[in-house]
């Protein structure tokens, strides 16, 4: 059985900050924005925008953090799961 998107962010994520991670941010907005703090905290620029925000219908959240002029961003319907992409990619690459 193959792992699930959520559960191999959550692994990365442990990777990148160890216990740090707060507990459930893949599945919970509050925790996710809790990791985007930790990462401004480490030099980073966060924000998250609403892709469809007139849409009754239609979720889609592109979370970004910036640094050193480099841009990270994933898009998702999941608010929380973008943010997780994207924290991801940036701990990754920078």
């Amino acid at each position: 059985m193959s792992e699930s998107i959520a559960e191999i962010l959550e692994k990365q994520l442990k990777k990148h900050l160890g216990e740090a991670v707060p507990t459930h941010a893949v599945y919970n907005i509050n925790a996710a924005l809790e990791l985007s703090e930790i990462l401004e905290t480490k030099g980073f620029f966060f924000q998250l925008k609403d892709l469809c925000p007139k849409s009754q219908n239609e979720t889609q959240w592109r979370a970004i953090f910036l640094k050193d002029g480099e841009k990270f961003s994933a898009d998702d319907p999941q608010s929380s799961v973008a943010i997780c992409m994207a924290a991801v990619d940036a701990m990754t690459n920078q």
